[in-house]
């Protein structure tokens, strides 16, 4: 019916070979058990690499602008009220939380708002001399706390003024700058006392410059 074809085996030798010449000659390779060709990774896009920057900004200015708004505040000294404690230029930190668990003590340095109206609400820096129930009194310049003369190392220069005496209501303080006669204190008040409720926080340490730099919280 057909024609049948024999082929010796020179004939199929030469067709194996021609079969491999002709996988040599398109380039095919062959690959151990196993083994996978390495994906190649793709190149990161200059939008996504700005996306990412512009997030991780954000989140760094969130966290910072929460920290100054309910754990701690900088804060610039301004004026000279509280040399040479601190003095004008220097920066301190201003614990917000200082006073959630525990009471305003004497010798405390705080920050508050101004009571005075022409300052607008400017916050201000003073220390802490006398608490509720104290009776406080300035005698030419000699700080007299329930009755007993204070010792005050860190007031500055010489203060002849006299005050009082007067009681703090239960919940507030009296304050005044450690340059007694340059510092418009709770002794220039309408009211000669601040509510515990207006301290925004209890200054712990200057930061800057830091040739200042001290721990006095």
């Amino acid at each position: 019916m057909g024609e049948e074809i024999n082929q010796t085996p020179a004939d199929r030798g030469g067709a194996a070979e021609s079969d491999e010449a002709s996988g040599e000659s398109h380039g095919a390779t062959s690959l151990e058990p196993g083994y996978t060709t390495p994906k190649r990774k793709r190149p990161r896009s200059l939008a996504r690499s700005i996306g990412e920057l512009i997030v991780i900004v954000a989140s760094a200015v969130i966290i910072a602008y929460l920290m100054q708004l309910l754990v701690v505040k900088p804060f610039l000294i301004p004026s000279g009220s509280m040399e040479h404690t601190l003095d004008i230029g220097d920066r301190v930190l201003v614990f917000r939380q200082a006073y959630r668990f525990s009471d305003p003590q004497r010798g405390d340095i705080i920050v508050f708002p101004s009571p005075l109206p022409e300052d607008h609400g400017e916050d201000l820096i003073k220390r802490i001399i006398a608490v509720g129930g104290d009776t406080v009194q300035v005698i030419r310049g000699q700080v007299i706390l329930n009755g007993q003369p204070q010792v005050e190392p860190y007031v500055n220069g010489t203060d002849t003024s006299s005050f009082g005496p007067v009681t703090i209501p239960p919940g507030n303080v009296f304050l005044m700058g450690d340059n007694r006669a340059d510092s418009k204190d709770s002794r220039f008040w309408p009211t000669p006392w601040l509510s515990e409720q207006n301290i925004i926080g209890k200054a712990f340490m200057i930061y800057w410059p830091l040739n200042r730099l001290t721990w006095f919280g």
